[in-house]
């Protein structure tokens, strides 16, 4: 496990340049349901994120500081946010965490165990179980070659009782800041497409305003980087 650790950290493009990809803004969309949205993320280590989504007219605010309750907005029909209900607030807690589990996871409480090989979309992938107390425990899927993160599996029982695998399909691997990150985000449950994200940018963003984070009662204007 930690020789997998330690190639994956040197395929991302080692912990110097990791370290110093403090916060980024990404642009893309989302295709869900037949819809199409368009989205921009502000991200900071190690769990501070500002989400805007926009489509059909209506625009949606989701965003975390990493220490109060997570919140989301409608601009279009209020001019304050609410917090999460706790299912949501706890997903998207979860969601937020900045680094994958293989950079500094045991200094963030992850518990990593190598779980064999599989074959993989046709190539040889390294299983590495992922829990961490309070979280549902999840399978990393890593390129046996390139190191990347490409898969991962969560386990989520249905209201019907039955349990299904939701699949993160990662792909389109391009630097950031000399960072290798995923451009492609496929979610996937019994063989269906629920959700595809397409990122067209992602650009280092230092030292977003904290009040980028924070719950709004009012539009916090977003710096850009050329």
């Amino acid at each position: 496990m930690d020789d997998i650790v330690r190639f994956h950290m040197a395929a991302m493009g080692g912990e110097e340049k990791i370290v110093a990809l403090d916060s980024i803004r990404a642009e893309g969309v989302v295709r869900e349901a037949g819809h199409e949205m368009s989205f921009a993320l502000v991200a900071q280590r190690p769990n501070r994120v500002r989400i805007t989504t926009r489509g059909e007219g209506h625009s949606l605010v989701q965003g975390w500081n990493g220490t109060d309750s997570p919140w989301r907005w409608q601009p279009d029909d209020s001019p304050n946010a609410a917090p999460m209900a706790p299912s949501e607030a706890r997903a998207f807690g979860a969601d937020a965490e900045y680094d994958d589990p293989l950079i500094g996871g045991k200094a963030r409480g992850f518990a990593l165990d190598y779980a064999g090989e599989m074959s993989w979309r046709g190539r040889a992938a390294l299983r590495v179980l992922v829990t961490r107390l309070g979280d549902p425990a999840y399978t990393l899927l890593v390129d046996h070659e390139t190191y990347f993160i490409v898969a991962r599996l969560l386990p989520r029982r249905l209201p019907t009782g039955q349990v299904t695998t939701v699949i993160t399909r990662f792909s389109d691997f391009r630097p950031v800041s000399g960072v290798i990150l995923p451009f492609h985000i496929e979610i996937m449950a019994d063989e269906k497409l629920l959700q595809e994200t397409v990122l067209s940018e992602i650009v280092a963003l230092p030292n977003p305003p904290a009040a980028t984070f924070a719950t709004p009662g009012a539009s916090v204007l977003l710096p850009r980087t050329p």
